[in-house]
């Protein structure tokens, strides 16, 4: 980590709050950062990783009053000094907040000081996503293997962006490059799943998320994917115990709570097919598309009530 001007005491916090974050241990990290009294907070890092533990314990107004906070910490010490660190956090917070034009700002004047500053090139092309302005997304992925083009997680990167704009074949080329280096990535494997999967390769799909998960076991994505897979192949009482392997790591993503109650549904479960499409909806009011949840939601309710 890049501890930019930091006191002893605040290197060591960010040291053990990192820890607990790295584990999932979101309750512990915030423990460290509630229990400091040797000090009065006022570094953005701190708050925003505050902030971080609350979005991932579903606490999302604390969360972002906490990103507010850090905001305001990085104005006052870029109030001496514009400093491309503190931009990036700044950038960073705007980001999470959905703010995605004010994310774009700080993340340009960090690139007007240094135009190889990986970190901002990253996250501008993940806000230029978020508006769907993909070409200038793409502009900024180029760049990044401009300046490091053997950087396998920078090819992931892009990987990750072909993927959610549906080219495939584009994503499995640069996918053979990265599994063709001597360090195997879990997150290739899922990536190359992901692709296979959207492409109809089912059993191809299934094969690879499994060696993702040997890999790395620890990313709800990859069983939600593993779930989506078995969905496809009807082995659906494996699937549900993959989806809710994914919502114990995350329960705040709507489509996995969709398409948990789709499976379900397809076992005949109504009862608990209808709460999980209700908890969607409480996170996403247009999960899975659905232009009127009320209506669906009644829907799945007559089910229940003629078996």
């Amino acid at each position: 980590m890049n501890f930019y001007e930091y006191e002893t005491d605040e290197i060591e916090l960010l040291e053990n709050v990192t820890k607990h974050i790295s584990k999932r241990q979101y309750d512990k990290a915030l423990e460290c950062i509630n229990n400091v009294d040797s000090f009065e907070i006022t570094d953005p890092l701190i708050m925003m990783s505050k902030a971080q533990c609350y979005l991932r314990l579903d606490e999302r107004t604390k969360a972002n009053e906490t990103y507010e906070k850090a905001i305001k910490l990085c104005d006052e010490k870029l109030k001496d000094k514009r400093a491309p660190f503190i931009l990036n956090i700044k950038g960073n917070c705007n980001l999470l907040l959905k703010r995605y034009e004010k994310a774009i700002e700080c993340y340009d004047e960090v690139l007007e000081m240094d135009d190889r500053n990986t970190i901002a090139i990253s996250f501008k092309s993940v806000a230029l996503i978020r508006l769907d302005e993909n070409d200038a997304a793409n502009e900024c992925l180029e760049r990044l293997l401009q300046i490091d083009s053997d950087n396998n997680d920078i090819k992931l990167f892009k990987v990750q962006y072909l993927n959610g704009i549906g080219d495939y074949e584009e994503s499995l080329k640069i996918l053979d490059e990265v599994l063709n280096s001597p360090y195997e990535y879990s997150q290739a494997y899922m990536l190359k799943s992901d692709a296979l999967f959207e492409t109809g390769h089912v059993n191809e799909a299934l094969k690879d998320i499994n060696r993702s998960l040997e890999l790395n076991p620890d990313v709800s994505y990859s069983w939600y994917l593993k779930a989506r897979i078995l969905m496809e192949k009807s082995i659906n009482e494996d699937a549900i115990e993959c989806f809710k392997k994914a919502i114990d790591m995350d329960n705040n993503i709507d489509c996995y709570w969709f398409d948990m109650a789709s499976c379900y549904l397809s076992m005949s479960m109504h009862n608990d097919a209808y709460d999980s499409y209700a908890k969607a909806f409480e996170l996403n009011p247009h999960s899975g598309g659905i232009a009127n949840p009320e209506i669906f939601l009644d829907f799945i309710n007559d089910l229940k009530l003629t078996g």
